[in-house]
């Protein structure tokens, strides 16, 4: 029989993607956040607004590289049989819209809005901002 002494976890995580014109301060994509997060099916309690633009601006993580991710990928399609065009072209297609990228996730054993956020499965896609729920483990 083997025992483990330490920490133990069975927890999971949502991770997800925003996307914002270039150069968005934080404040305003604060902003950009409150307009949208209405149009995410299921969020209508209005008191619970603002606590889900604070939890997805904590979350959101740091800036991605939009060019260097989209190197990376190609040079994985060139050289790895595990490599996808499809990735290549989410890239490219993020280098031509010229925005900024940040991919973030939300735990499920946090609390409250990062555990509704963790489970909700969401995407918007309009032309000056995206942000989708793409999965879990």
């Amino acid at each position: 029989m083997k025992f483990r002494i330490g920490f133990v976890s069975n927890s999971s995580s949502s991770s997800f993607t925003l996307c914002v014109p270039k150069g968005s301060t934080e404040e305003e994509i604060r902003t950009i956040i409150g307009e949208k997060i209405g149009k995410m099916e299921g969020f209508f309690l209005p008191n619970f607004r603002q606590d889900l633009i604070d939890t997805i601006m904590e979350c959101k993580g740091s800036k991605a590289d939009v060019k260097y991710e989209l190197k990376k990928n190609q040079e994985y399609l060139e050289t790895s049989k595990w490599g996808k065009q499809e990735h290549v072209d989410y890239w490219q297609e993020l280098v031509d819209k010229n925005v900024d990228v940040y991919r973030g996730g939300f735990p499920d054993d946090g609390e409250g809005c990062q555990l509704f956020l963790c489970y909700t499965n969401f995407k918007i896609e309009e032309e000056d901002f995206f942000m989708e729920n793409s999965g879990g483990y």
